[in-house]
């Protein structure tokens, strides 16, 4: 978590939402230093236990979020957070709205695959409380029809597939997801011999090298 007190204007503050990691700390840094704004990270997996200043922006990193997270989370962002502001980032599909409309004050989606410059502009944005050209591209209506799918981005996986996959990117042990997810190791086990029998990958390793590269970037 970063130190707050170098930032004077605690007025404007940001949340990342993810798996705690060096990576996540880094990317809390980069945002913190582009935008001279307090980032700190929170844990997906731990629920809030204090509510957050009116106004904070919220990174939700999806990527690493499943539907049980998800609609937990959409709770305590409604309930822990006066005026928030809500962006999802690491979006490895199109939603539609009515999806989107579930999430409470939500201001826009950026993919795995958007530039660095379109979400740190998007999120400069926010923190000013504009309603810029670039914002309403970001607008959930916008969004399901911003992008044709291209052949290369169909994933050959279910959504518990996806979800056990990303588990395991973060180094889960079967008994870790299954946890998670609420199923039993034999669920796991199940559906991990699916994952490997179709991406055609023999082991953990080769399935987490195949997710780092289709999943997320």
């Amino acid at each position: 978590m970063l130190d707050v007190t170098e930032f004077p204007d605690k007025s404007r503050l940001i949340t990342l939402i993810t798996h705690p990691s060096i990576q996540a700390n880094a990317f809390a840094s980069h945002i913190a230093g582009l935008l001279s704004v307090p980032v700190t990270v929170h844990n997906i997996n731990k629920p809030l236990t204090e509510q957050l200043e009116k106004g904070t922006v919220v990174l939700f990193d999806i990527a690493v979020s499943n539907k049980k997270l998800n609609g937990i989370w959409r709770e305590i962002i409604e309930s822990h957070t006066e005026n928030p502001r809500l962006l999802i980032i690491n979006s490895a599909q199109k939603y539609e709205l009515y999806e989107m409309a579930k999430w409470p004050a939500l201001y826009g989606v950026f993919r795995h695959d958007d530039d660095e410059s379109r979400l740190i502009e998007g999120i400069k944005a926010v923190l000013n409380g504009e309603q810029t050209a670039e914002l309403s591209v970001m607008h959930p209506a916008m969004y399901a029809v911003e992008k044709k799918p291209r052949e290369q981005e169909s994933i050959p996986l279910t959504e518990r597939e996806c979800e056990i996959l990303n588990e395991l990117r973060h180094g889960a042990t079967n008994v870790d997801i299954a946890r998670a997810l609420f199923i039993s190791e034999n669920t796991v086990r199940t559906h991990l011999y699916n994952v490997f029998r179709k991406l055609s990958v023999k082991n953990r390793t080769q399935a987490v090298s195949w997710a780092n590269e289709n999943l997320r970037h």
